[in-house]
């Protein structure tokens, strides 16, 4: 992955003051951690259940799924009176109304097994629909009108990663016009769904971490320039998707966890990008992705001691920073030995029997997570 702008920049930052490190700081490369002035509060937990998009221009094949197995693993890993909302992606806008109703009948499966959802709204067009914004327009209207006549549906995540632009298939920022598509589709979803009755049905987009530093840069201040503020009062939150020593940084750096590179990226989000885009505190911050791998030559104990770092210092900084959800990419392998980069991040192998990290999880859902809403 081409990332050298962003190391070269980052050289800049260790090479002391000058002209070349302001510079660097200005394309928010490093932060270090925020005195805590707010307490930490309780999160809201998620994971995504289906398999995960393979890096690059197309999709793997997973091992087959099982569902009975699944939907155990799922019901054991959700303590009585916590939630654990199902984050369901890869719904993409070149698959039309008709991959919008198959993600519906999905929403229900697991709405009867007793799980909430949110959805991936993704962008990833045909290629005749390539920055058609009023086709666009239309396709998240409908995805708003189906999706939130039903009542387990939670929130919308409008478009993926558009600040990428190497992974077509996992990153809608390899295509034309995503920056206008956030904008235009937030504010459509929003207008539908307020119209059916759905104004609690909560609204972001999600961002990788990371881009190169000029790309990220461009990002946030285009969404500044063109966001109006009937935008960024319909945005409820902004998803990071992080992963620590598989993408960025892609190897553990010296003296630094797991968790102290997930605090870092959400400091810089905070209070680097998010300024630039005019984005306040009422914003939440959402991790929307959040793994580690158990292959290429990565342990699972090395998975179970990331995310116990990472958990712990998410809900250390939670109130500090606005952080408010939390969500685990994903549940069960694709190929517990294949080559791709999220073949392995799950909590369970590809055949269901599960790692160290899926007690490790429960247990912080359990003692860390937001109480269940009664039922009336």
């Amino acid at each position: 992955m081409a990332l050298s702008p962003l190391v070269m920049a980052a050289a800049a930052v260790a090479a002391g003051p000058g002209p070349q490190a302001a510079a660097a700081q200005d394309q928010c490369l490093s932060a270090d951690p925020p005195p805590l002035t707010r307490p930490a509060h309780r999160l809201r937990f998620g994971i995504t259940p289906l398999g995960a998009g393979s890096a690059g221009a197309s999709q793997l094949e997973p091992v087959p799924e099982n569902r009975r197995a699944a939907l155990r693993a799922l019901s054991r890993l959700q303590p009585r009176g916590r939630q654990l909302v199902l984050r369901l992606n890869r719904m993409f806008m070149a698959d039309g109304v008709a991959g919008i109703r198959r993600y519906a009948r999905i929403v229900d499966r697991y709405a009867n097994a007793g799980f909430t959802a949110e959805l991936q709204v993704r962008y990833h067009p045909r290629p005749e629909q390539e920055g058609d914004i009023a086709a666009w327009r239309r396709y998240v209207r409908r995805a708003a009108m189906i999706l939130g006549k039903r009542p387990s549906v939670k929130a919308l995540t409008i478009t993926n990663e558009g600040n990428l632009d190497l992974s077509p298939n996992t990153s809608d920022g390899s295509f034309d016009g995503v920056r206008q598509a956030i904008i235009a589709g937030v504010l459509a979803a929003r207008k539908r769904l307020d119209r059916i009755g759905r104004e609690d049905v909560e609204l972001g987009f999600a961002v990788a971490w990371r881009a190169p530093p000029d790309t990220d840069r461009s990002f946030w201040e285009e969404l500044g320039q063109r966001g109006t503020p009937r935008f960024r009062r319909a945005l409820d939150y902004v998803g990071l998707q992080i992963y620590p020593h598989l993408f960025w940084p892609p190897a553990p750096l010296p003296g630094r966890s797991a968790g102290d590179e997930v605090i870092e990226a959400l400091t810089l989000i905070r209070r680097c990008y998010m300024p630039k885009g005019h984005l306040g505190r009422r914003v939440r911050l959402w991790i929307s992705e959040n793994g580690y791998a158990t292959n290429l030559d990565r342990t699972e104990v090395s998975q179970d001691k990331a995310l116990s770092s990472t958990l712990r210092e998410v809900h250390r900084y939670s109130g500090t920073l606005a952080v408010s959800n939390y969500r685990w990419f994903n549940l069960r392998d694709n190929n517990s030995d294949g080559p791709d980069l999220f073949d392995a991040v799950g909590l369970l192998r590809d055949d269901y029997s599960r790692k160290p990290a899926f007690a490790t999880f429960r247990s912080a859902i359990k003692r860390l997570g937001a109480r269940r809403p009664r039922r009336r």
